[in-house]
């Protein structure tokens, strides 16, 4: 009785998010200022992570500044909200316009090299329109086939919400192989002899159990979850940060940086501390378009010893 009604919830939902979703876009942004933006804001959804984790990562800002930066951040997070909506029905073309690559070339040489690839995303911009790349009618990606491309997630404490995303990440039948982060490392062994691209999202504070590793972030202590790293390194993959930046409203590109050809020619920590820079880098140039509302510094180093940048 309790999976009937959780199927029943799950179908009622997603028929009210689909029905929504077909709205244009540029009203779903309305609809999310009025019933997102304004009452997060208002209410305080998550505020206090918000300025802590602002004011901590900018000393030097005042308090007036702060708050901008916290409005600006809500402001964007409810456009983020109206786009994953818009995405459940929209269409391909419709996606791939909104979304381009920059430094194709960077994974077109590691293709040529018959090299997999871990793709480190942070939460930046619309991680979700890397969906675009994967719409039927583009038969590669930077040399990639689209049955070379992988995204690994991991499940939200939310079955139904976990449902609803999995059914978005999976709308198009070509393109990604969506992969559940704990089933990756088995996979990857397997299928290590064939070219690949592996995407993760890799600035998540680490769970308890979680390994991690330390990095100076953002000008304080902090832990990155060490998978990404771990991964590549295991089986001598390449490594790229992948940064999806705002172009426009409602536009965006991913932009692709090398790391590392072979993760495992470098020490342990080499990686996750260079994606950590250039992150940090990223989010000073636009530090709105991060997801501050995240308890980042939820668990951090202990104070020995120095934290290599």
């Amino acid at each position: 009785m309790k999976a009937l009604f959780s199927q029943l919830g799950y179908f009622a939902l997603f028929a009210v998010i689909f029905l929504v979703s077909l709205f244009p876009l540029p009203v779903l942004y309305g609809l999310s200022h009025v019933l997102v933006v304004l009452p997060t804001r208002f209410a305080g959804y998550r505020r206090t992570a918000v300025i802590t984790n602002l004011a901590r990562s900018f000393p030097d800002k005042s308090y007036h500044q702060i708050q901008h930066l916290a409005r600006d951040f809500y402001q964007y997070l409810g456009r983020l909200f109206a786009e994953i909506i818009w995405l459940f029905s929209a269409s391909g073309k419709s996606v791939m316009k909104r979304l381009s690559i920059e430094g194709g070339e960077v994974l077109e040489s590691l293709k040529i090299k018959g090299k997999s690839v871990v793709v480190m995303l942070p939460h930046t911009g619309n991680w979700e329109f890397l969906m675009a790349c994967s719409c039927p009618g583009r038969g590669s990606i930077c040399g990639y086939d689209q049955k070379q491309l992988h995204m690994v997630y991991q499940r939200m404490d939310s079955p139904l919400f976990d449902k609803l995303m999995h059914t978005l990440r999976s709308r198009y039948k070509t393109g990604w192989r969506l992969l559940e982060s704990r089933k990756i490392a088995r996979y990857m062994a397997k299928h290590r002899e064939e070219p690949g691209i592996y995407a993760m999202i890799s600035d998540q504070c680490p769970g308890p159990a979680g390994k991690s590793i330390e990095v100076s972030f953002l000008g304080q202590p902090a832990l990155m979850i060490a998978g990404p790293e771990t991964l590549a390194r295991k089986f001598g993959f390449a490594v790229v940060y992948g940064l999806i930046r705002q172009t426009g409203k409602g536009r965006y590109a991913l932009h692709l940086t090398l790391i590392t050809e072979n993760a495992a020619s470098h020490e342990e920590g080499y990686v996750t501390r260079r994606f950590a820079r250039l992150l940090e880098q990223d989010i000073r140039e636009n530090p709105h378009l991060w997801l501050w509302s995240h308890k980042r510094w939820k668990r951090t180093p202990p104070l020995q010893g120095p934290i290599f940048a």
